[in-house]
């Protein structure tokens, strides 16, 4: 049975270099883009929107949108891992393949919480087999923002500025680097509706190639998504179709048919009499595939009816159904499967159920927990033992939970740190521990409840004057006690009186001084690196009838600042230390205010004693699971 654990001593740091940013380019489109002419000197921008021109010198590598996204590089941090009994067999594949062994170093595959561009520029290039993303689509903020986390509200707010030339350089960026992370016979589909389709098709021209035929990289097809569903139009014809684009990296691209065919409808074309087409002109008769016949460019798959068991709550959920097709057609079994703006999860629980690897990524911490929940269900209820299935971890980037951080070892704590603060682990020294352009760092214990003591100064700045023979030093902790301060006022007051003296700067881990360095690169990343912790959640019940219970978690509250409760989930048959969520428990949202549903009620099928988890997440990234016994009547 799947397990979750929530020790983190032993926990990995992953962090991979940046890729060059030769590694990958945009198509050369001279005939598509070419300036007319005949009609004088028409401007024509062969470039994506955001694209930085290069006009540095040669020898000076430009990594492209640079300009308005530089990189900054932080440390993942495994929160939780759900664990399925597999994963050395995984971890062994993982060592026959290093381009895998990078991609999932630990065997398993991973759900990220954190911004998507900064962590596809820390995974590894040509690694992937397929990525689908729905991204926000092009309608405006309070569509699109379905979880309420303070990140979610952040991102799309930043979407939304400058109008659509803005929406598409954010989008472009990102797209670039999906580019990079598919294998060469790689697949991406974009997912997106009638407010910027064609604005998008465009820029993915641009970035992957207009395809042409099949000799040339790029565009292969336009994909209509019909349904039925929905609201009515009365000045105009209702809108009922979505439009996925699909791009290939190259000109040689995987692509298995036989998985998805349907039946031939119809009259015209191959009979479903089996009798074939008659060709006039050659005398030849084409019998139709037995298998069946290859979709056409626009598929009929209704979206999410309202009572439908695959919902979970929120009003731009995909179906299983279009993901299975896309996922069976273009990633072979064991391939790897990426999505971005993962959401609910849907894309990572088909790949699951299909026996894909995967990654998967979300701003919302939300999001997050509801796919956390999802695929451990799916791995619970629809796959068993059909197949072995790889653990999956969660790691946060840029916003990290504090409490775990306090379980890591020493060695770990001071390596994350290091990380986190844009430095260079060292080992080196037992007094020194990392440095920062040259500059000596030293980071002290995990724990929350130590200080930085007037020893550790002391210790530290004989290290840099004697090991570094420098005069400056930093010092990175949680707290400080007075006598450190103190000593360090000491050592100040030498400047200019003895050659020995060392300059040292005190920073706490949660001040702004910690974060300067992403700071600078950008103003708007100032939320990209932060310390959260989990909420405090106070749950009540109360019996209204036979096998009826009332459960309340509004007194509960965030310990973050400006935090506020913004998601529950309930598992009210809890087994082992395992969460997975009644149905209709996951994301519960109040239809006329939108807030989420802290009271909630729930009938048992019997009498007895039941064990129930509730998992609660605040809007700053924060979450805590508490789990109680209760004697039902």
């Amino acid at each position: 049975m799947p397990q979750r654990k929530t020790e983190a001593v032993d926990q990995e740091i992953s962090f991979i270099e940046p890729p060059s940013p030769d590694e990958v380019t945009i198509p050369e489109q001279k005939e598509h883009f070419q300036l007319p002419a005949r009609f004088g000197a028409v401007p024509v921008d062969e470039a994506p929107l955001g694209w930085e021109k290069e006009t540095r010198p040669r020898q000076v590598q430009v990594t492209k949108f640079q300009h308005v996204y530089p990189t900054i590089r932080l440390p993942f941090q495994e929160v939780q891992k759900v664990e399925f009994g597999h994963n050395a067999q995984f971890l062994a594949e993982n060592e026959k393949n290093p381009k895998l062994k990078e991609l999932l170093p630990t065997g398993a595959n991973r759900l990220f919480f954190g911004d998507n561009l900064h962590i596809m520029r820390q995974l590894p290039s040509n690694s992937i087999d397929l990525i689908y993303i729905d991204p926000p689509f092009f309608s405006g903020r309070t569509y699109n923002v379905i979880f309420g986390d303070k990140n979610e509200v952040r991102s799309f707010s930043d979407i939304w500025e400058g109008g659509m030339p803005g929406y598409l350089v954010w989008l472009n960026a990102r797209l670039f680097e999906m580019k990079r992370l598919l294998k060469p016979t790689g697949s991406i589909y974009v997912h997106v509706d009638w407010h910027a389709s064609h604005y998008v098709k465009v820029e993915m021209d641009k970035i992957f190639g207009s395809g042409g035929d099949s000799s040339e990289p790029g565009f292969r097809n336009e994909i209509i998504q019909c349904y039925r569903q929905g609201g009515r139009a009365e000045k105009t014809y209702p809108r009922k179709h979505d439009t996925l684009l699909w791009y290939s990296k190259s000109n040689e691209w995987y692509f298995d048919p036989d998985p998805i065919r349907i039946d031939y409808h119809g009259t015209g074309g191959y009979q479903t009499s089996g009798k074939g087409v008659l060709n006039k002109s050659t005398g030849k008769v084409y019998l139709p595939n037995e298998k069946g016949k290859i979709p056409e460019d626009w598929w009929d798959i209704p979206t999410l009816p309202p009572m439908s068991s695959e919902r979970i709550g929120y009003p731009t959920q995909k179906t299983e159904q279009l993901l299975e097709r896309i996922l069976l057609a273009h990633s072979p079994e064991s391939g790897i499967v990426a999505d971005f703006f993962c959401g609910g999860g849907t894309t990572p629980t088909v790949a699951q159920r299909l026996n894909r690897r995967w990654i998967a990524c979300d701003q919302s911490r939300i999001a997050v927990a509801v796919t956390a929940d999802r695929i451990t269900k799916v791995v619970r209820e629809k796959i068993g033992n059909l197949f072995p299935v790889p653990d999956f971890t969660v790691e946060h980037w840029g916003i990290y939970e504090a409490p775990k951080l306090e379980q890591y070892t020493s060695e770990k704590f001071r390596e994350f740190v290091v990380k986190a603060f844009g430095g260079r682990p060292e080992n080196v020294s037992k007094a020194i521990h990392g440095v920062r352009y040259g500059i000596p760092l030293y980071v002290g214990e995990p724990s929350r409840q130590t200080r930085i003591t007037k020893n550790d100064v002391a210790v530290f700045a004989k290290a840099v004057y004697e090991e570094r023979r420098a005069n400056h030093g930093v010092i990175l902790g949680w707290n400080f006690g007075q006598d450190a301060r103190q000593a360090v006022e000491i050592l100040a007051a030498r400047e200019n009186k003895r050659i020995d003296f060392v300059r040292l700067s005190l920073i706490r881990l949660e001040d702004d001084e910690f974060r300067e360095h992403v700071v600078n690169k950008n103003q708007d990343y100032a939320p990209l690196l932060c310390f959260i912790h989990p909420p405090e959640v106070r749950v009540k019940y109360r019996r209204l009838e036979s096998l009826t219970y009332e459960f309340d978690v509004s007194e509960s509250v965030s310990l973050n600042k400006d935090g506020v409760i913004a998601n529950v989930q309930w598992d009210f048959n809890h087994k082992s230390v395992r969460f997975t969520s009644t149905q209709g428990y996951s994301f519960l949202r109040d239809k006329k205010t939108g807030q989420p549903v802290l009271v909630v009620e729930y009938i048992f099928p019997a009498e007895g004693e039941y064990t129930v988890a509730c998992s609660v997440q605040d809007d700053q990234g924060g979450e805590r699971t508490v789990v109680m016994k209760i004697e039902v009547k």
